[in-house]
């Protein structure tokens, strides 16, 4: 493959990075020949390196803190090892105790209080829909009044 097109080498460049050493051996050459031949490629190229340099900078820093969070890493595996006592072949769980029980005569009262609450509240729905029926039959007989008044 000699003649490679630009849209191929920009997919090689963002796909392998900037190091020709890393793309893949068989498109290489081409891949080199199309970078002389084209300044745009070369832009690829150098946006492609800065990228990677970037990147490299990131992975020893990040390779820095590993190392440096080892022996915290490892001292808190300690610690939560020794949590667990195990007990032929099987580890116990630590036990937290186990909350207060709520005592029956406050379960009562809520009970009691929420009956007393439900019951208020359909009591004063009914003698609402009560009141607005009477409302209704007054209604209706102010116009029955009205109409027989006016034969």
């Amino acid at each position: 493959m000699s003649d490679m097109r630009l849209e191929r080498l920009k997919a090689i460049v963002e796909a392998y990075g900037a190091h020709a050493a890393h793309w893949p051996e068989a498109e290489r050459e081409a891949a080199l020949s199309c970078v002389e031949a084209h300044p745009e490629a070369a832009a690829w190229l150098a946006e492609a390196r800065a990228l990677d340099d970037m990147m490299d900078t990131l992975r020893v820093i990040e390779h820095g803190r590993a190392e440096a969070d080892q022996p915290l890493f490892e001292a808190a595996m300690e610690r939560f090892a020794a949590d667990f006592t195990p007990v032929s072949n099987v580890v116990t769980f630590p036990v937290r105790p186990r909350p207060a029980r709520v005592s029956r005569s406050v379960v009562w009262g809520i009970s009691i209080a929420t009956a007393a609450c439900l019951a208020g509240a359909v009591l004063g729905v009914n003698l609402s829909l009560m009141g607005l029926s009477d409302l209704r039959v007054t209604s209706v007989l102010e116009q029955v009044a009205m109409i027989d008044g006016g034969d």
